[in-house]
């Protein structure tokens, strides 16, 4: 009897989730333990592995929604005979029915799909950006063979195992500088032998104006579903549940500059660089720690005070924000804080972040600055009682007697809900991280 192929549940609070790509083909042969589907849920996405070896069939085709628990294909050992209408084994409708992407062609050799979606985003699977990372492959050039001309590892791996036989359109070393400097390969023009792309080549192209960008049509549509769907409507529950305001907080950062300076030259070899959002959430923790009412949540009959500090920190993605949780906050060393949030936000980028690095926050923080965003108005992630909002570090003037002296300034930015405490213990809170970050000597003890 046939394997079945379920949307596999993670969390208990999992209500909906999507194959946000078939892995193995429809009709091929998948290995038992081998990658099946990819998973997207409200929360998190994860990979899926095959439970018995034989003949995938899709039940249902990549983008639509399901429930925990339904069936969405089945795996046909050797031998066994697959029906022609797969829906009379009791599982649903047939991809071919109810899949977004557009129908296979009836021929059999492949056709080439345009990989640029309406609104301009190049279509790709998470695993092929990983990989094209990894080879310094241009996926952005690639035709994509996956479902609606989606560019999936297999293009990327057979693009990088074409330029390793002809020789390589480019060297290691401009692939490498390429990255790092964000140079489209495809763009230079190589100079080396055979027209092969240098280091010189990728230099002088980083250092060329940039060309005016053509406009880009708006027209087109989104599907509001997985991660985005979540986001809109978490974030507009959790603004009419909660008496949400905010407070700002200038914070003088010449000494934490100093101290993070120091310990990102500490801990140079062992690979740990502490980020300021680190020393935040460090200082965070330690207030959280004096400030129960701060690391608490709303109940209709009661207000939960947490004993445990477990602080979120939001990872901005392409395709939305996630909040993985740096769990005991309050009593991991500053370096365990900084190679946990490291890990974190890794993971949380290349989507391989667990569940369980999702759940059970106390408290949550923000971080803006980097994209110079002075103040803001964070959305508490319910039901929390406060989030904080980091800011940039921008100059600027103190007074010693009559002497204006040059200082660097960070705002935080703190919502809290009303609720559950009033705007005094909220500043009272605030400026107990303020004051830690302005003697962050106290960070390390």
């Amino acid at each position: 009897m046939a394997t079945e192929i379920y949307l596999v549940k993670v969390g208990m609070n999992m209500t909906e989730g999507v194959v946000e790509e078939w892995y193995i083909a429809d009709g091929a042969r998948v290995e038992k333990g081998e990658l099946l589907y990819r998973l997207e849920t409200e929360k998190v996405n994860l990979d899926v592995d095959a439970e018995a070896s034989g003949t995938v069939k899709h039940l249902v085709g990549e983008g639509i929604t399901m429930e925990p628990g339904d069936v969405v294909g089945y795996i046909f050992a050797d031998g066994e005979t697959i029906p022609d209408d797969l829906s009379t084994l009791g599982g649903g409708t047939p991809a071919a029915v109810e899949s977004e992407a557009a129908p296979a062609p009836a021929a059999a050799a492949p056709v080439a799909v345009s990989s640029v979606s309406a609104e301009g985003r190049i279509l790709s699977s998470p695993a092929a950006r990983r990989l094209a990372g990894e080879l310094g492959v241009d996926y952005t050039s690639l035709s994509g063979s996956g479902p609606g001309g989606r560019i999936v590892e297999a293009d990327v791996q057979a693009a990088a195992d074409g330029a390793a036989q002809a020789g390589g359109p480019s060297s290691p070393m401009a692939r490498k500088l390429a990255r790092e400097l964000g140079v489209d390969l495809a763009t230079v023009t190589g100079t080396g032998p055979g027209g092969r792309i240098t280091k010189e080549d990728v230099e002088k192209a980083a250092s060329a104006p940039a060309p005016a960008a053509a406009p880009v049509a708006a027209a087109g549509s989104v599907p509001v579903r997985g991660m985005r769907k979540t986001i809109a409507e978490r974030m507009h529950e959790s603004l009419k549940s909660m008496a949400q305001l905010t407070m700002d907080m200038d914070v003088n950062m010449d000494d934490a500059i100093k101290l993070r300076n120091q310990l990102v030259e500490e801990w140079a070899d062992e690979g740990v660089k502490p980020t300021y959002t680190d020393l935040v959430i460090r200082a965070v923790a330690r207030a959280l720690a004096k400030h129960s009412l701060m690391n608490a949540s709303w109940g209709d009959k009661e207000i939960t005070l947490h004993g445990d500090i477990h602080i979120g920190m939001a990872v901005a993605l392409e395709e939305g924000l996630i909040v993985p949780v740096i769990r005991d906050t309050g009593s991991i060393s500053m370096k365990s804080l900084a190679e946990e949030s490291s890990r974190l936000a890794a993971d949380a980028r290349a989507g391989t972040v667990s569940l369980d690095d999702m759940q059970g926050g106390t408290f949550t923080v923000s971080a803006l600055g980097m994209f110079g965003v002075d103040a803001f108005t964070p959305i508490i992630n319910a039901p929390q009682a406060g989030i904080l909002g980091v800011n940039r570090i921008r100059d600027d003037v103190s007074w010693d007697g009559d002497r204006p002296v040059k200082t660097q300034v960070m705002r935080l930015s703190l919502t809290w809900d009303h609720r559950v405490l009033d705007g005094g213990p909220a500043a009272l809170f605030l400026a107990e991280v303020k004051n830690l970050l302005e003697a962050p000597y106290r960070l390390l003890l």
